[in-house]
């Protein structure tokens, strides 16, 4: 039987996945938002939450976090959230999404709500009562996997960065 935690790990997996999508179809092809002067500050909240995601996924990749981590990993994961919420604002006030986006958008939110509570949940029943310390793991394919989608969303992170000081100067 798969576990709470085991069922979070694939969850995130189809998040990073889905996103990847949504970044390189809806974002830079369709929608072509480093082009956009008026994408600066969406392009700018992507790159934030890039980073973020970055973190998260190379950090769940191979650590458990343990103890007083726990809330450094769920100030993580509020500041993502939070940052999603701007960027749903950002988005509707500049630019008109497709319906493929909108749709990509409400499953990729699901999908994390999903997979947010059950890291949650190990996070709270497992990891908070352990002495703190970032303890290294490997969940094997999963933390390649993992690892693949960290260096992915933080290239992104850094092209979206780029791209959103370059329109805001122009």
């Amino acid at each position: 039987m798969i576990s709470t935690f085991e069922l979070a790990l694939i969850l995130l997996a189809i998040q990073g996945a889905i996103g990847a999508f949504d970044v390189l179809y809806n974002h830079e092809w369709d929608a072509q938002l480093p082009a956009r002067p008026t994408a600066y500050l969406e392009l700018r909240i992507h790159s934030i939450r890039a980073v973020l995601y970055a973190i998260l996924f190379s950090g769940i990749a191979w650590f458990n976090w343990l103890g007083l981590f726990v809330w450094l990993l769920a100030l993580l994961i509020l500041i993502e959230i939070l940052l999603t919420l701007w960027d749903f604002v950002v988005e509707d006030t500049t630019r008109r999404l497709s319906p493929l986006e909108r749709i990509v958008h409400t499953i990729l939110a699901m999908n994390g709500g999903a997979y947010v509570a059950l890291l949650l949940y190990e996070m709270y029943a497992h990891w908070i009562q352990q002495p703190s310390a970032l303890q290294f793991v490997d969940r094997g394919w999963m933390s390649v996997l993992l690892s693949v989608y960290a260096l992915g969303v933080f290239l992104s992170g850094v092209r979206d960065g780029h791209a959103s000081y370059r329109l805001a100067r122009a």
